[in-house]
């Protein structure tokens, strides 16, 4: 098992439904490679689970995973899911699912477009981050794919009215996408988004920039979830694997020793996550 990270860049006019299924099969390679387990596999889908951990219907307090590849005619796409239950195919589970990779999110014809993908079977984690240039950005690209799956496990309370899971996807829109979550009521709502906050802000909108006398120019801070959309997960703790970043950072530039800054344009939260020892050049 190792932290293991690839990494692609796709010249322009190439982003399209062959270079989605490529990236798919990629990703399920280093996820396993990495040492997730594969709970579950078909022609489009495949589910894993952080490594040593037995998934149980009844008590899945594990960060649990699922990504399956949708064929849009010229267009392709991957779905992660976050599962709570057996897999993603259970049909008692729930799930909530978010695309990650669209290859209509950077525009036809398709731009050159750049992905990393890292992930660390035995701590539970991956992330994926996507650029493509933006000669109208003052970093020089546009941010157009981000999410994390983070290790942060379950605890006893989280099953109890007004609170949801510790796990979900992240984007860097500040949206936090949980496995489930329970309403005021108690209900169960599966398609809660609970939103983040930092102390820089909201996550969206110059919410990480600093003013360029700071005597801080770079810093990392964690984030932190907040009630909104009737859900009170208001205590999820910090994101084990992100960090919200000041500006001033590029991408893969050393944050601290096993983590790189990630950056996006002048409206993209930077943020930092951690680093395989070198990304495999695809």
């Amino acid at each position: 098992m190792a932290r293991l990270g690839i990494k692609k860049t796709f010249a322009a006019g190439n982003f399209g439904d062959g270079a989605i299924l490529d990236w798919f099969n990629q990703m399920k390679t280093t996820l396993l490679n990495a040492g997730f387990v594969l709970r579950l596999e078909t022609a489009d889908t495949f589910d894993v689970i952080q490594a040593g951990a037995a998934a149980d219907p009844a008590r899945d307090d594990v960060p649990h995973w699922a990504f399956r590849y949708e064929n849009q005619g010229a267009d392709g796409a991957i779905v992660a899911y976050t599962v709570f239950g057996d897999h993603v195919n259970d049909p008692g589970a729930i799930t909530r699912s978010h695309y990650i990779v669209h290859s209509g999110f950077v525009g036809s014809p398709s731009p050159e477009v750049t992905l990393w993908f890292a992930a660390d079977g035995a701590a539970g984690w991956w992330w994926i981050h996507g650029l493509q240039p933006d000669a109208s950005s003052s970093t020089g690209v546009t941010h157009r794919i981000a999410f994390a799956g983070t290790s942060s496990r379950r605890y006893a309370a989280d099953t109890f009215e007004g609170l949801c899971a510790r796990y979900g996807v992240w984007d860097p829109s500040g949206s936090w996408k949980p496995a489930y979550a329970r309403n005021f009521d108690g209900s169960l709502n599966a398609f809660a988004s609970t939103m983040t906050w930092s102390p820089f802000g909201e996550g969206w909108a110059y919410s990480g920039r600093r003013h360029p006398g700071s005597p801080l120019p770079k810093m990392a801070v964690p984030m932190f979830p907040s009630r909104a959309n009737g859900v009170t997960a208001c205590i999820l703790g910090e994101l084990n694997e992100i960090m919200v970043l000041t500006n001033g950072y590029a991408s893969e530039e050393t944050v601290m020793p096993g983590w790189i800054a990630m950056i996006g344009d002048d409206f993209a939260q930077p943020y930092a996550v951690p680093a395989p020892d070198a990304f495999t050049l695809l």
